[in-house]
């Protein structure tokens, strides 16, 4: 019947210029999936298993062409197969497969992905790594070869960063992506035949689907997952893994009834356009549209590269596609792939339009589109696309219950150049360090911000602002770049953290502190970072609190390599960020002159610099120490002329407090890769509220513990309302033993408590809705519920109180802070170094614990 599966699709006659072209595809069972089961392919989830597959291979592109199982023979049935990718000589085909799950074994006895390489001229496959031991170790997917003969794949081994757990003193683990459901995937390098496996990539969810670009580098889909993210983007990467940078998607994810669109790598076109497949982020039925995006001259559909002007970031394919979950008589897509044979067809895996009206399948006619039935379950088969008028003729004709998906055509295509790749510093690389060099924090988008409104008086510009003559170190708002690191959680197998055991916003993940450097006063940053890590950024004043919103995505860097950054980056900004050719010229020329100093600066520290240098790169260069990292908030001034008194300087020392300290003591005074600031809340922050406290209060010295104050029981243990309705104690919380009191108390929204007849009950207080309308009590029926005197009762309920603290944003926290500034009710009574370990704890997110193996078991 014309469109459910027998459909012709225009003229089906040969085409003899495209016939003896080899090819393959996949042929896989229709999943039958209940709505409470996991898509069949979810980019969430790249190890997910889909039974029945089979690699088919073809003689050619005619129907009549011998087609063979390659799959079935060499590795039985039930196998699931994905991933085909052709040698650009069109001779080898990599393919990913994964054999059916074992009933009743433990989770690190079933089968994994495994990549394979098959041979068109002999019809031979083999796994490339020939160790079955090795082969299991990890989930290997999305293989792809290289300009110079190896092999880039996306997989959960990550060898580099459990070799990193090792030197951080942790117990080795496979690492979870941030939402914590699955094994992570990055992207690795390996030999042809299948050994010196590299680790590449070190985003701290996945990063898969490689595509090698016609100058050898290597684009990329990246799962950005950090704090409130949560999209599938474009990048690009060189074979080593240096140049990390951003290359399409920010920003273009909207679709339309609230879809968000997601960008999956398909294929490099001739114009150097990228085919990628637009689809949904949990795909139930396969369905793509494909799109041709230009990321030579765009990094998002709004933001052109610097000096672009016109030409369109996307441009529709043409080719019958409806969109994911939309009902359209053009059919559904589920792959596509270029012919590369000079013809400008394409091979592609697509189903007519089916409903399903009482279980009889139904074309979409006008006749029973207009009845509204619900879409059948699409039927994939393979055809060819002649895109110039329209033709498409079925290679294999759809049918019922299989789906034809992932093809591969065998056909000879231009070899790649080998990328350029930076040279990196030998010295820097043997110890797992890299630089990052940030050129001026104050230029924001090609703007300058000094991140404070008024600026000081006779200040109009960067120049101005730049002068330490002009701006003082204490009128600056920022002081330090303030380094985190990503927390790598491991598997229920290693450990298992319930997310409310991590804290108030488990989706942040644990975070450490690799340790800050001063801000110069052109806004200049150098500085040493560990490397093959995760790692983020905070502008931060003197008050340790951030000033300026967290890095919206991880910053990693391979041993030895320098990350040169223009500055910062305004959120949602259509604005090119991270594409080194992307973006306008910097705000910070440098120095003026070679051999003179910076204006406005004294001359005895950097009494020269080279002209276009800016401050830390001049201050770094004579003085390389300076590039190092404190784990204390230390900002000598070397500029201001004269000199300023040393005791004048801004020092937060964790030697200053008379709690436990969160870093290892070596750290303070020689920083390595290795040194991080570890804050768990028990240890560090309630032991803050538990320290014996003694202040003079009106000539009188008085008790001012935190959790002795801040109780629901007096000096005397009778039952009280705790002070400003706030708990502070370490016992178990009663709604969430998992955490203290004093976390909840800190970090929730409660309810106002009185005291009545010796207990704590919640205050009530009349509903109100929206319109600040009194709401009335109704029942079950909806009718209004009326006392003995026949008039309505208002409903009542709990006095709500905001949290004081809000978690991952100390300088939002007023409510608290202001409690300890002067005139606050609380002057003085934490010291100024806790009040600093405070900002911290809370800028890194407020979690209750931030190293996985101090969680209670």
């Amino acid at each position: 019947m014309s469109g459910c599966g027998g459909m012709d699709g225009g003229d089906q006659g040969e085409d003899p210029s495209v016939t003896d072209v080899p090819l393959a595809y996949v042929e896989r069972k229709a999943p039958v999936l209940d709505m409470d089961e996991d898509a069949p392919d979810s980019l969430r989830d790249p190890a997910g298993f889909l039974a029945g597959a089979r690699l088919i291979v073809r003689d050619g592109v005619s129907s009549r062409a011998n087609a063979r199982d390659v799959s079935t023979p060499l590795l039985g049935q039930g196998h699931d197969i994905r991933d085909l990718s052709v040698s650009y000589d069109g001779a080898r085909m990599l393919f990913a497969a994964r054999a059916p799950e074992i009933p009743d074994a433990d989770d690190d006895e079933q089968p994994t992905w495994n990549i394979w390489e098959y041979h068109f001229d002999s019809g031979v496959a083999r796994r490339v790594m020939t160790s079955g031991v090795l082969a299991e170790q990890g989930q290997d997917r999305y293989p792809a070869y290289l300009p110079d003969g190896r092999i880039v794949f996306a997989s959960t081994r990550q060898p580099q960063t459990r070799a990193r757990m090792l030197d951080e003193g942790r117990q080795q683990y496979y690492p979870l992506e941030e939402r914590r459901d699955v094994r992570a995937f990055a992207l690795h390098v390996m030999s042809a035949a299948g050994t010196a496996v590299e680790q590449i990539t070190f985003n701290a969810s996945h990063d898969v689907a490689p595509l090698v670009m016609p100058d050898g580098r290597i684009l990329f889909q990246r799962w950005d997952n950090k704090d409130s993210e949560n999209r599938y983007d474009l990048y690009r990467v060189n074979p080593d893994g240096t140049a990390v940078e951003p290359l399409y998607g920010a920003d273009s994810h909207e679709w339309v009834n609230d879809l968000q669109r997601q960008f999956v790598p398909m294929a490099m076109m001739d114009s150097g356009r990228v085919m990628a497949a637009l689809r949904t982020e949990e795909s139930r039925d396969l369905a793509i549209q494909p799109v041709l995006i230009d990321v030579a001259g765009f990094v998002n559909r709004d933001g052109p590269l610097w000096g672009v002007v016109g030409g369109a970031p996307e441009q529709s394919l043409q080719a019958p596609a409806a969109r994911p979950g939309q009902v359209n008589a053009a059919g559904w897509l589920a792959d596509l792939a270029p012919m590369n044979d000079g013809s400008g067809r394409l091979l592609m895996a697509w189903s007519p339009c089916r409903l399903n009206e009482y279980g009889t399948l139904r074309p979409c006619t006008s006749e029973f589109l207009g009845r509204g039935l619900p879409a059948a379950q699409p039927a994939y088969g393979l055809w060819v696309l002649e895109p110039a008028n329209g033709v498409q003729r079925a290679v294999v004709p759809p049918r019922d219950s299989v789906w034809v998906t992932e093809l591969a055509v065998a056909t000879d295509s231009r070899l790649p150049a080998r990328a350029t790749v930076p040279e990196r510093d030998e010295t820097l690389q043997q110890a797992a360090q890299a630089v990052l060099d940030i050129r001026s924090i104050y230029d924001l988008d090609g703007a300058f911000s000094g991140f404070m409104d008024p600026l000081p008086v006779g200040v109009n510009n960067f120049a101005d602002f730049a002068n330490p003559a002009l701006v003082s170190p204490d009128q600056r708002a920022v002081r330090f770049l303030r380094i985190i690191k990503g927390v790598p959680i491991p598997g229920d197998e290693v450990r298992n953290i319930p997310g409310n055991q991590i804290g108030r916003l488990p989706a942040f993940g644990m975070r450490e502190l690799v340790g800050y450097v001063p801000v110069q006063p052109d806004g200049s940053v150098r500085v040493q970072v560990p490397a093959d890590a995760p790692l983020g950024l905070q502008l931060v004043g003197a008050d340790g609190k951030s000033v300026y919103g967290r890095h919206g995505a991880w910053i990693t860097l391979r041993p030895g390599e320098t990350l040169q950054c223009q500055g910062c980056h305004e959120n949602n900004s259509p604005l090119p960020h991270g594409r080194q050719e992307g973006m306008a010229a910097s705000l910070n020329p440098g120095a003026p002159l070679t051999g003179q100093p910076f204006p406005g600066t004294r001359s005895d520290v950097v009494s020269f610099a080279d002209a276009g240098e800016t401050m830390a790169q001049a201050l770094t260069r004579l003085y390389p120490e300076r590039a190092l990292p404190m784990m204390d908030m230390v900002a000598e001034d070397v500029w201001s002329d004269p000199a300023p008194d040393p005791d004048s300087e801004l020092q937060l020392l964790y030697a200053g407090l008379e709690t436990e300290i969160p870093v290892n003591q070596a750290c303070l005074a020689d920083w390595h890769p290795g040194c991080r600031t570890i804050i768990n809340y028990p240890d560090h922050i309630q032991t803050v509220w538990d320290m014996q406290r003694n202040v003079m209060v009106e000539g009188v010295a008085t008790d001012v513990t935190c959790s002795t104050c801040h109780s629901r029981r007096d000096a005397s243990n009778a039952v009280q309302v705790p002070p400003g309705q706030l708990e502070l104690t370490g016992d178990p919380a009663v709604d969430q033993p998992n955490q203290l009191t004093s976390y909840r108390e800190l970090l929730f929204d409660d309810n106002e408590q009185l005291l009545m007849d010796g207990a704590l009950i919640d205050r009530l207080a009349i509903a109100l809705d929206d319109d600040n309308n009194i709401v009335y009590q109704t029942d079950e029926d909806g009718e209004l519920i009326l006392d003995s005197n026949g008039n309505p009762i208002p409903a009542v309920e709990p006095v709500e109180i905001a949290s004081p603290i809000r978690a991952g944003q100390a300088r939002d926290s007023d409510r608290f802070f202001s409690l300890f500034a002067s005139g606050g009710s609380h002057e003085s009574w934490l010291s100024p170094e806790e009040l600093r370990l405070l900002a911290e704890w809370i800028d890194l997110g407020a979690q209750q614990y931030n190293d996985p193996f101090r969680v209670p078991e």
